[in-house]
């Protein structure tokens, strides 16, 4: 029997795997978190396109889906067409989502999500709540894309887990086997864990353990509203990749607070990178200190924190683009999140388990001669809006397309910054569109000041 300093040795990608739960993976290979923003635009319900584009990927061979970000409060969104799951909820939209995503024997979760800080103007003019009143710095950017937040009281604390355990208790019931709660990627419970993020000094602040604190209730509040029986997922960063912020001392702390918890947690997903410091799993490897550049981003991090889990399985997603590159995660994990090849290839699950390896189509790469902390800004960005695109076209029956960088450049990111029009009038999204224009040139005191 292996000890927890010592690792098992690889599993192949299409073995089994048994959680905790009770519930079986009938291989390793996960669709990983993808956040679509295909929701409706006015009342943040599931679409049938988003439907149509998860019944793929439940056809394309995956053990594990998990969705992408399913807010958790409907006054918190983390982009304009976000999928939110409360008592306003149409409840048969997101039944016909989890089950066309297990419809072919997939084990499906939802990804819950609070956005705490980065929640951007394009989707609320109201300031955020986050842990701390530290602001988002996207530096180079140009306008301003999020308000200075204005920290949580505790009760508000309290009420976002509540929140967390209520969303997952509707999931569970309109027939999601579980969810994952979203502790990564800069988002409000990742801002609790980081020392950046969170000055408080409180039960919510100051050292690890009480940093730690809100995502440790939001877990128990998930798994009471599910019960027994249910996959209670977590995603972590193995780093936030900034000095001063979440590291792998601290990830290797919540890795072990999450094993031991009486949440039961089933799975950890170790990830990394914020909006800040860049998002890590869309750059490339060479970019983030201790990435793999053969494959897996984090292979190094995640071989020794699993040594921390102690039972639960370990997840690794970022940079895993071939069945080689797969089968190498392996070693230090037992499961693989895929995530930019299944933005283009709905059955690329099916084709790695039978052998075909070809790799995807990936967007035009910015000239690795350009400085470090230039691709780190623009890498992560331009892929995102890249593969954004490819997620539509999955979700109309298109192909994926060696798709140019302009569009995104010249249509998605300005209606970002000028507010989704979906959700206004056009008269009313002109004129709110000409406001930020001139607010933002003129003065930086509507970022920071109420």
């Amino acid at each position: 029997m292996s000890t927890p300093e010592t690792p098992p040795a690889p599993a192949a990608i299409g073995a089994p795997l048994e959680l905790r739960c009770g519930l079986t993976l009938r291989n390793r290979l996960c669709k990983a978190a993808t956040s679509e923003h295909l929701g409706t635009p006015r009342t943040n319900d599931a679409t049938p396109r988003l439907v149509r584009l998860y019944e793929r990927w439940g056809a394309g061979g995956f053990g594990l889906i998990i969705t992408g970000n399913v807010m958790v409060c409907r006054c918190a969104l983390e982009a304009p067409r976000n999928v939110v799951v409360d008592a306003a909820t149409d409840g048969a939209a997101v039944a016909a989502w989890a089950a066309a995503a297990r419809r072919r024997g997939a084990v499906a979760i939802a990804q819950l999500s609070h956005p705490g800080r980065q929640s951007p103007v394009a989707a609320s003019w109201a300031r955020p709540r986050a842990p701390s009143a530290a602001p988002l710095r996207l530096a180079g950017v140009g306008p301003p894309l999020h308000r200075s937040p204005v920290a949580m009281a505790p009760a508000e604390v309290e009420e976002v887990v509540e929140a967390f355990g209520d969303c997952a208790g509707r999931c569970a019931a309109l027939g999601f086997d579980g969810v994952q709660v979203h502790a990564a990627h800069g988002y409000l419970l990742s801002q609790f864990l980081s020392p950046r993020g969170n000055a408080r000094r409180d039960a919510y602040g100051g050292d690890a353990a009480r940093r730690s604190r809100a995502l440790l209730l939001a877990c128990r509040a998930a798994r009471r509203a599910m019960g027994p029986g249910k996959l209670l997922a977590v995603k972590v960063n193995a780093s936030d990749f900034e000095a001063g912020g979440f590291d792998r001392d601290g990830a290797a702390a919540v890795v072990r607070a999450l094993a031991a918890d009486e949440a039961r947690v089933d799975v950890i997903e170790l990830s990394g990178g914020t909006y800040a410091s860049g998002m890590a799993c869309l750059g490339d490897a060479h970019d983030f200190a201790g990435a793999d550049a053969r494959g897996a981003l984090f292979a190094t991090l995640a071989r020794d924190l699993r040594r921390h889990a102690r039972g639960v399985a370990v997840m690794l997603t970022g940079g895993v683009g071939s069945p080689a590159a797969a089968a190498r995660a392996l070693g230090a994990a037992d499961l693989v999140g895929v995530c930019r090849a299944a933005c283009v290839d709905a059955d690329v699950a099916r084709r790695w388990l039978a052998g075909d390896g070809g790799a995807p189509p990936a967007p035009a790469p910015v000239p690795s001669r350009a400085p470090r902390a230039l691709r780190r800004l623009l890498v992560p960005g331009l892929n995102y809006g890249w593969y954004q695109r490819q997620l539509q076209r999955l979700a109309a029956d298109l192909p994926a397309a060696d798709l140019s960088h302009l569009p995104f450049l010249c249509v998605a990111l300005p209606r970002a910054l000028l507010f989704e029009p979906a959700r206004l009038s056009p008269r009313n999204a002109a004129a709110l569109g000409a406001l930020f224009v001139a607010a933002a040139v003129a003065t930086r005191r509507f970022y920071s000041r109420t």
